[in-house]
């Protein structure tokens, strides 16, 4: 059978639970543009259901802005991208993008990354700044763009 036409399908994310026509994503290589989570094709029907129904257990758009905030302050000045050249990691820049997001949002629940925000907004962006352990930051870098092959060989 024929793959369904994008006429009649939506692209949906499990993560934030939001539903989007092709077109509105397509410059995004299958990224929740909110959340950069994953998105997948599913019918116009089953975005529609699934849009009501979870409309009680959606991401709470606090976090949301959250984690956009904290990608904002370490992508500041093309430190995302120049990252993402000195790595060479085999994943396009928005999901290596949503990973180190990730890292950084786990480095500061377990102590070694910290996020300085003024208590008012500034138009200036050196107010906003990222602290953080050096080596364990590089380290966990290097670890989050093995290889799997070199992770399953490690373990």
């Amino acid at each position: 059978m024929a793959n369904p036409s994008t006429k009649d399908t939506y692209l949906w994310c499990d993560h934030c639970r939001r539903s989007y026509r092709h077109e509105h994503v397509a410059d995004y290589d299958g990224v929740c543009p909110v959340c950069l989570g994953n998105l997948r094709p599913m019918g116009k029907f089953s975005a529609i259901l699934r849009g009501l129904m979870s409309n009680e257990v959606a991401a709470s758009p606090l976090e949301t802005r959250h984690r956009q905030l904290v990608r904002l302050i370490w992508t500041a000045n093309g430190m995302g991208e120049q990252y993402y050249r000195v790595l060479a990691p085999e994943i396009s820049y928005t999901r290596f993008e949503a990973k180190v997001t990730d890292l950084l949002c786990r480095g500061a629940e377990e102590g070694w990354v910290r996020f300085v925000i003024p208590p008012a907004p500034r138009p200036d962006e050196t107010h906003y700044r990222l602290e953080l352990d050096e080596e364990r930051f590089v380290a966990e870098l290097h670890r989050m763009v093995e290889p799997a092959t070199t992770q399953q060989a490690d373990a």
